[in-house]
């Protein structure tokens, strides 16, 4: 092999079947007379994709020392790999040394794609002070800054307000801290449009997402410009505020709206709008989430996906569900979630769903909702959301206006009895599925733990799934007891769900008992209070009075003290008969 072309090739061959040393070898013996810089590049290229920072540059420095020079793509492929490194803080100091030094070379300067990649590695170590030094190196240099170059900064602002640092920082700080983002931001982008009025820059979805996302870390006028800013880079024209439509301010601030149209006022622009994608998708449809607009989000779901060819994703049908859960539009969310291609959904698109119905509990239908997504779930995922069933039983407690105002009106009997009727349907549409994540999870084996440190790892690395279906369990339960004890399902009925619950109960006394045999934390007092056990009551408590299901203490299902004694007595005889502590709480 006397040609470097076909050296290189045969080089890439070789690593490519992970035959490092032979390659390596291959390529010292041929840089004796010729110039295998490409050979190099694999090499480099070759340990920066198995995150050996330092054997990639100890390679670097090696050609250089057998008189191969570094090409442009030599340089790219370092920054890249700088930018991947798990180590960023390492990497940012080697990165901008070899940059410092290329700036130096009379033969090749740096040029956007190196810039680019540079300013990757330092937004990757959150050092915007070197990010911007960089910068302003580059400023005085022939080549200008591209959409990536902005994208690449405004990106690594987004991701300052993430830094763990700031994870402790107190509410009106972290606001603070935002704000000051925002503006810079909003600097940097009127640069952005200047520029691209002027044909200097190209915008794109990934730049408009960039400058979208940190949008939506702010306050109400900042997340609500971001309409503007589509309408700005995408031409799609968002619709006129109502007259007299209320305004929202976040606590603590003082944005003017003034400001934010100004900054992004529809622009003149020669060259081609940006063309949405499914980021852009997603941001508006959160944006329209946060500020309460949720009205129109089938206005921008239709032109995205008809007009612009836009396939939705996972995420955009995530989105678009919060967005009608934010408006309490469940009949939406039930018809939309529908034709949700099966492929994409996942069980958060179900419990976002179901929270939908949730809030929208004063409709008479939001149940009948609540039910049609049970069942497309059932239907849809194998087995189905523990935590979307929990919700439904929620919705199944909250959605009991129509039965308030039928005991007003006198009808306190057959108003208990048809709300009695709801949750017991509601449970019934509940056991079969229960079984089936029972029989996913094995439920029936929660009291079996194999031999040895094996066994009780494999017992708890299955312990999280079996502690949804335990929530779900004890939720069932509780409504399982209501019903039972007021009386509000037939005898054989009761009989039924006394077997169910007796089969549940055991489940979670053995979950419970095995849990703190493995793990001694478990149930332990923490800092101010109960151990992960006592989450459970909390949680459950805190639900129960969220969704109604104490509402006959003092509501139309209270008929007396006398009433209340007799559920005690019932309570502490169920209590004694199935040891479940927590039944009269419940009750």
């Amino acid at each position: 092999m006397q040609d470097p072309y076909h050296i290189a090739s045969y080089v890439t061959k070789v690593l490519s079947e992970d035959r490092f040393e032979e390659a390596a070898l291959i390529t010292r013996l041929a840089s004796k007379d010729k110039n295998v810089t490409v050979s190099w590049n694999e090499l480099i290229k070759y340990q920066l994709k198995h995150n050996r920072l330092r054997a990639a540059l100890k390679l670097y420095n090696e050609m250089k020392k057998r008189a191969q020079l570094p090409n442009s793509r030599t340089y790219t492929i370092i920054f890249r790999g700088c930018a991947d490194s798990s180590n960023p803080r390492t990497a940012l100091a080697e990165a901008i040394k070899i940059y410092n030094q290329m700036q130096n070379l009379e033969r090749l300067k740096p040029n956007t794609i190196h810039l680019n990649a540079v300013l990757k590695v330092c937004a990757r170590a959150g050092d915007l002070d070197s990010l911007f030094a960089v910068l302003e190196g580059a400023n005085t240099s022939p080549h200008a800054l591209d959409s990536q170059t902005y994208t690449t900064i405004l990106n690594a602002l987004r991701m300052q307000i993430d830094k763990p640092e700031h994870s402790g920082v107190s509410e009106s700080e972290a606001r603070e801290l935002i704000k000051k983002t925002i503006s810079r931001a909003k600097s940097i982008w009127e640069e952005v449009i200047s520029r691209w009025r002027s044909g200097q820059v190209v915008i794109d979805e990934a730049l408009v997402c960039a400058m979208g996302r940190i949008l939506l870390l702010g306050g109400y006028h900042d997340v609500d410009s971001i309409a503007a800013l589509i309408e700005q880079t995408m031409n799609i024209p968002k619709d006129v505020p109502e007259p007299g439509a209320e305004e929202k301010e976040s606590k603590g601030e003082d944005e003017k709206p003034l400001a934010v149209n100004s900054t992004f006022a529809k622009s003149k622009a020669p060259g081609a709008y940006a063309r949405p994608g499914n980021n852009t998708l997603s941001m508006i449809l959160a944006s329209l989430e946060k500020t309460g607009k949720t009205t129109h989000a089938i206005r921008y779901w239709g032109i995205m996906t008809k007009h612009y060819d836009v396939t939705p994703d996972a995420e955009n049908w995530y989105q678009l569900v919060r967005a009608f859960r934010r408006g309490k539009n469940s009949m939406r969310a039930v018809n939309y979630l529908r034709n949700m291609p099966r492929d994409v959904m996942a069980p958060k698109h179900f419990r976002a769903a179901m929270g939908t119905c949730l809030r929208d509990r004063l409709n008479p239908a939001a149940i009948a909702h609540a039910t049609a997504i049970l069942y497309l779930m059932k239907s849809k995922l194998n087995p189905a959301d523990c935590q979307t069933m929990r919700m439904y039983l929620r919705v199944a407690y909250a959605c009991k206006r129509h039965f308030e105002e039928e005991a007003r009106a006198g009808n306190v009997e057959k108003a208990r009895h048809g709300y009695g009727r709801q949750l017991q349907l509601a449970l019934g549409r509940l056991i079969g599925p229960y079984r089936a994540v029972a029989l996913k999870v094995g439920a029936d084996k929660v009291g079996a733990v194999g031999p040895g440190e094996e066994g009780a790892a494999e017992w708890m690395r299955r312990a999280p799934e079996r502690a949804e279906l335990v929530a779900l369990a004890r939720k069932m339960i509780a409504t399982i007891d209501r019903l039972v004890s007021e009386g509000l399902v037939e005898p054989e009925t009761a009989e039924h769900f006394k077997q169910s619950r007796n089969a549940m109960n055991a489940f979670v006394v053995i979950y419970f008992e095995k849990r703190r045999q493995l793990d001694p934390a478990f149930g332990s007092s923490k800092a101010e209070g109960g151990g992960e056990e006592d989450e459970f009551e909390k949680q459950d408590e805190k639900e129960d009075r969220e969704d109604g299901f104490y509402d006959y203490d003092g509501s139309f299902f209270d008929e007396g003290k006398g009433r209340r004694r007799r559920q005690d007595k019932i309570a502490d005889k169920m209590a004694a008969q199935d040891d479940f502590w927590d039944l009269r709480n419940r009750l």
